[in-house]
């Protein structure tokens, strides 16, 4: 720049100054800077975390037939009906032409290519099943187990047998059976997730697991301690699988009980998130479960696809065969009281602000907040060091700590921070198998009343 102020100088015939210079230097700098900021307003903004390249279009298979369609005869004279009611149920009476493949007398993957042969069909064919109701846990089971099994051309129709008959349609008694054949189709292990791919994934960048139970099986049962959550047997544990979000899918259905359009479900299920800031990436691999006994989960599968998210899969064991594994982590949601409860069973220590012995306290906000005010016994580990730095303050703090029997609570500022949630999850990968996340945070401490303790200076 100083060069080219001295040639435009020694041009006009004068001698070039220090002042002058300066000048000059200042104009230049100021025309690259508006030059820049022209450009930036032209351009569209652009940040270091967005991603370079738009998400791509979704596709909405068809996986959905309409009543009035089947009733209408639009339907390819190919089409196989598959009814997933009970028997009992097909036999009062169904859609003609119709075969029962009640859902639960099917075994699940790999097992359910030769299942599928013996009930006449190939994989080749195009294939409807139905259930009762709108949203139907034995339809969308059977839809979950003809997509693993590889089949071309799967749907499920809207409203079920209920809807046939409201659209006009017939109901027929007699046996629809066809003959047994051979299942030609290559299975689809992406359809479904076993619980070695769970505990392998969960927590993990990309991936994410969608606890279908609702909000309350989600949190889990409130526990006296010393004592067994009310109703349950000895050694049940309640909450969920560690970084699993909860979602009902029943926000899929309109108002008057009928599914929702892929694209508005699409949106719906856009939104969900550990806070509304922070919410899931549909491009990720998706990875539903239910309690394990009913097909819950297989709804929140069939719904996902029909919205168009790509990589989802189905968890058939759920909660029930991960919770059975007493060497498995499970994560359950702490709320205040019960924090208090156990804090007022330990015994009085000479030393105040001790931690509790009985269970690991961790606050995972950042020092500054810490030190202003944090719930007593509770040892400060920043989330930004968690992983890192849990085993020493584990060690320092509980030593004598069973990591398969001692709960472990994490806690952060309130419902709108996740730092308890990745810190429980990590909490759980680091082999502690009682994980509790205190949701509400100091938020909720605070909210109740309950005291606090300032860090020494």
């Amino acid at each position: 720049m100083r060069s080219v102020a001295r040639t435009a100088s020694h041009a006009s015939g004068r001698r070039a100054t220090g002042v002058p210079s300066v000048h000059r230097r200042c104009a230049v700098i100021s025309a690259a800077l508006l030059a820049l900021t022209l450009t930036a307003l032209a351009a569209p903004a652009q940040w270091p975390w967005e991603k370079a390249e738009p998400e791509p279009e979704p596709v909405y298979p068809g996986v959905t037939v309409s009543a009035d369609d089947l009733v209408a005869g639009t339907r390819d004279a190919g089409v196989v009906l598959l009814d997933a009611r009970s028997l009992e149920a097909y036999v009062a009476g169904h859609v003609p032409g119709a075969i029962s493949a009640p859902a639960p007398s099917l075994p699940g993957p790999p097992a359910t290519a030769e299942a599928l042969g013996r009930l006449g069909l190939s994989g080749e064919e195009r294939v409807v099943c139905y259930g009762d109701g709108a949203i139907s846990e034995e339809a969308s089971r059977l839809f979950w187990l003809l997509e693993s099994a590889g089949a071309s051309d799967v749907a499920v129709l809207a409203g079920g047998f209920e809807a046939w008959v409201r659209a006009g349609g017939a109901a027929d008694s007699r046996d629809s059976s066809r003959r047994r054949t051979t299942w030609t189709r290559e299975s689809d292990p992406g359809r479904w997730a076993t619980l070695e791919h769970v505990g392998a994934s969960f927590g993990e960048k990309g991936f994410e697991l969608v606890d279908a139970r609702g909000w309350d099986l989600w949190e889990g049962e409130p526990q006296v301690p010393g004592a067994a959550p009310p109703g349950a047997p000895p050694g049940r544990r309640t909450g969920h699988i560690p970084h699993a979000l909860p979602f009902d899918f029943r926000e899929f259905l309109s108002t008057d009980g009928a599914l929702r359009r892929p694209e508005d479900t699409r949106a719906t299920f856009a939104r969900l998130g550990p806070r509304p800031s922070s919410p899931v990436d549909l491009q990720d691999e998706f990875i539903v479960y239910g309690q394990g006994g009913s097909a819950d989960g297989a709804v929140g599968y069939y719904l996902l696809r029909r919205a168009g998210v790509a990589r989802v899969s189905y968890y058939p064991g759920g909660f029930d065969e991960w919770s059975s594994r007493p060497d498995l982590p499970v994560t359950r949601v702490i709320h205040a009281e019960e924090i208090q409860a156990r804090l007022n069973l330990e015994p009085r220590l000479l030393v105040p602000d001790s931690p509790p012995q009985a269970f690991v306290l961790l606050d995972v906000r950042h020092d500054r907040d810490f030190g202003i005010g944090h719930i007593p016994g509770a040892v400060n580990l920043q989330s930004h060091v968690f992983a890192d730095s849990l085993d020493s303050t584990v060690a320092r703090h509980w030593p004598s700590a069973d990591r398969s029997s001692i709960p472990i609570i994490s806690y952060c500022y309130g419902p709108s921070c996740i730092r308890s949630r990745n810190c429980s999850s990590m909490a759980a990968r680091a082999g502690f198998v009682n994980t509790e996340r205190f949701y509400g945070g100091i938020e909720e401490w605070r909210g109740i009343g309950a005291p606090v303790i300032r860090a020494a200076q």
